[in-house]
């Protein structure tokens, strides 16, 4: 299940889908991840696998289809996220919404 997402009062969606970045590569072994923010679905709970990512590498129909349904998503950094609480998470006031797309 997702987690919901507030800042305050204010409900704001649910957690659909969490970025990372690699930071360097060490010799035999996986890279380091680092998480940098989650992604909040206003309307949807459900994550869309990532499709909405790079809009290259698609038909021009799963492009429109994935952009649709997740046009009101956002990033939030990690910085932003005050508290992880039993199934909410909780953003500080004043917090930046992001585009969640990736180009």
């Amino acid at each position: 299940m997702a987690r919901e997402v507030r800042c305050g009062d204010e409900r704001l969606g649910h957690v659909i889908d969490a970025r990372f970045v690699v930071r360097g590569a060490v010799e035999g072994s996986l890279a380091e991840a680092q998480l940098v923010g989650l992604v909040v679905g206003p309307k949807r709970r459900m994550s869309v696998l990532g499709y909405e990512r790079a809009e290259q590498d698609r038909p021009a129909l799963l492009n429109w289809f994935f952009g649709r349904r997740q046009r009101e998503s956002f990033l939030v950094d990690w910085d932003d996220v005050a508290s992880v609480d039993g199934d909410a998470v909780e953003l500080r006031e004043g917090f930046t919404r992001w585009s969640s797309r990736l180009r």
